[in-house]
């Protein structure tokens, strides 16, 4: 009795909760058909999960498994081939590549900076232009670079346009060794001004100075050391030179207020030095990705030479010896190879020229005041390839000191066979 009335009178209490929880937690069937749907969903992904987990887990373990089969096999191929003997691929004449082969464009900018022996035989044609600019010149002697004057000239301008069109040749005895030649005809357009008035003097499409060049691959390039070539240039004094060429001045010029003026200039322009010269450098290249660095350095010395006439005075002759000052030339740059077939550089060069020497019947030696020279410039250039052998290099040269020419422009166009 005392037992079952404490039932009895929790019974309607516990009745009561029961209800109100069902109205409390109850829910749509809507929304049990889509709690159902989600659950269900849920289940079918991690089952989709598990079975791709487990086939990618059975497919590199197969990938393992041939791999080290591979490895196996090769290295049994190897241990039983006699020794010395090359592998396979090797005696069919085509060897186990170690690194990916250079883009074309690479080669042709090595053959423009440096040297490239990967090619059998190159022709190769040339066009430039440069254009020099000297206000308040006086020169008594030579500018032995790309212009050369003669003679006592004193003018406010003279402007000098220079034309080459070159053609040049490269020839591969083997992979370490190469033979060049290069036979340039130049045209010369000269301005020379005072005081308003000009004077004109040109020389239109001769022979140049011709070059043979020999280049040869000392080491080739490795993690830690660039590939180094050393070259020997000889140049012929095949242009015309400007030792006895008479200074001319010109009668009846005066300016626009009727004064005269008087203009001394020489009656010709030369196409080469007259001289005879030797130079030997080394240049290096080194491929550091994205970029290819290039360096450079030669000196070259200048033969003396005797002539039967030196003066610039018209109807003076007197014979003697010239000899221009050795110069040294270095340079340094970089490439960036766009693509296959088109890269990029710029570089600086700088060429340091000692003074010119004359000596007449007395024996000395005298400097001539003024012809030294220190030539800088800044370059930029595209390198193109257009496929079976053919390419363009282009070049834009910006002068930085007065010796050098104010802007020059280039384009060249080698075929390799």
């Amino acid at each position: 009795m005392y037992i079952r009335r404490p039932v009895l009178l929790w019974a309607p209490l516990a009745a009561g909760l029961i209800c109100a929880g069902t109205n409390v937690y109850a829910v749509t069937e809507e929304e049990q058909q889509e709690l159902n749907q989600l659950r269900f969903e849920i289940r079918q992904m991690r089952l989709i999960n598990q079975s791709q987990v487990q086939q990618v887990e059975k497919l590199e373990r197969r990938l393992r498994s041939l791999e080290s089969q591979q490895l196996n096999e090769t290295l049994k191929e190897r241990a039983q081939q006699p020794q010395g003997q090359q592998p396979a691929e090797q005696q069919a004449g085509q060897p186990i590549k170690r690194e990916a082969d250079r883009s074309n464009s690479v080669d042709d900018l090595m053959a423009q900076t440096h040297a490239d022996f990967s090619r059998k035989w190159t022709l190769e044609v040339g066009l430039s232009y440069s254009h020099y600019d000297r206000k308040q010149l006086v020169l008594d002697g030579f500018l032995a670079l790309d212009a050369i004057f003669l003679g006592d000239i004193s003018v406010d301008n003279v402007e000098s346009d220079i034309i080459t069109l070159d053609f040049s040749s490269r020839f591969n005895v083997n992979d370490r060794w190469q033979f060049a030649t290069r036979i340039p005809f130049i045209t010369r357009y000269n301005t020379y001004s005072e005081s308003g008035v000009e004077v004109n003097v040109d020389e239109d499409f001769q022979l140049g100075d011709a070059e043979l060049s020999s280049y040869y691959k000392l080491f080739s390039e490795t993690p830690s050391r660039p590939d180094t070539v050393w070259s020997l240039r000889l140049k012929a004094p095949s242009g015309s030179h400007p030792y006895g060429v008479d200074d001319v001045t010109p009668q009846g010029l005066v300016d626009s207020n009727g004064d005269a003026v008087t203009i001394t200039h020489p009656s010709e322009l030369p196409t080469g030095s007259g001289l005879w010269a030797l130079g030997t450098g080394l240049s290096f290249v080194k491929t550091t990705d994205p970029a290819i660095l290039f360096a450079s350095i030669e000196y070259t010395h200048q033969f003396a030479r005797k002539f039967d006439d030196i003066s610039s005075t018209p109807g003076e002759v007197v014979p003697g010896e010239v000899r221009l000052g050795d110069s040294l030339a270095f340079g340094l740059g970089m490439a960036f190879a766009v693509n296959d077939v088109m890269s990029i550089s710029f570089s600086y060069s700088q060429t340091l020229q000692d003074e010119a020497e004359t000596r007449g019947a007395d024996g000395i030696w005298r400097d001539v005041v003024g012809s030294d020279a220190n030539a800088a410039t800044f370059n930029t250039g595209v390198t193109y390839s257009f496929g079976d052998g053919l390419s363009m290099a282009t070049s834009l040269s910006i002068g930085l000191t007065p010796d050098s020419p104010d802007f020059s422009f280039g384009v060249r166009f080698p075929y390799s066979f």
